[in-house]
């Protein structure tokens, strides 16, 4: 549910030190829920497949965690990448990293809560698209499906098929299953 107000990323800033977590869409507070057990793991090993290349490489940083985003000069657009990756020489100094980074990553990863409705899933996609980042990522954990969008539009993967995330991480391929936890037997 979102409460109107002229609120800034500043605003959710300070709500999150109080505990309350928070995007920001055009100036609205919109509240978001705690994240699951498997939107955690998928968080994590998306984050970590990502962030094993990108160090490697040694292209940027890859964060996880619903880092918040400043997309827009006017402070009123906020958005919380379930994981992002941002190129080298785009990142903050070290002094700078402590609040809201200001400006779309270059890559942002949106996994798919059940409460989320497809329209809240594309007005992300689109913001995000909008204000300059190259390639978004949704990761459907019911289907286990990969969705890449860029400016152009977007692509659907699963299971053993392979995808590409250039030009934001050049020479990166993994296949769509690599994104998601191995999955588990149940051990009764």
């Amino acid at each position: 549910m979102a409460v109107r107000t002229n609120a800034t990323v500043d605003d959710v800033l300070r709500l999150a030190s109080q505990g309350e977590r928070y995007e920001l869409v055009d100036g609205e507070l919109v509240a978001m829920a705690p994240t699951g057990f498997e939107h955690g793991d998928i968080e994590w090993q998306v984050g970590f497949v990502l962030g094993t290349y990108v160090r490697e490489q040694q292209l940027g940083k890859v964060v996880v965690g619903e880092v918040l985003f400043q997309l827009g000069k006017s402070g009123g657009l906020g958005r919380a990448a379930d994981v992002a990756f941002v190129r080298q020489e785009r990142l903050p100094s070290h002094n700078d990293r402590a609040g809201v980074f200001h400006g779309a990553p270059d890559l942002a990863v949106e996994v798919v809560s059940p409460s989320e409705s497809a329209e809240s899933i594309q007005h992300k996609i689109l913001d995000w698209l909008e204000h300059g980042t190259q390639i978004v990522v949704v990761v459907y954990p019911t289907t286990r499906r990969i969705a890449l969008w860029n400016r152009m539009g977007g692509s659907l993967f699963h299971d053993e098929e392979e995808l590409s995330l250039a030009p934001v991480l050049p020479g990166f391929r993994c296949r769509a299953s690599d994104l998601f936890p191995p999955a588990r037997e149940n051990q009764d």
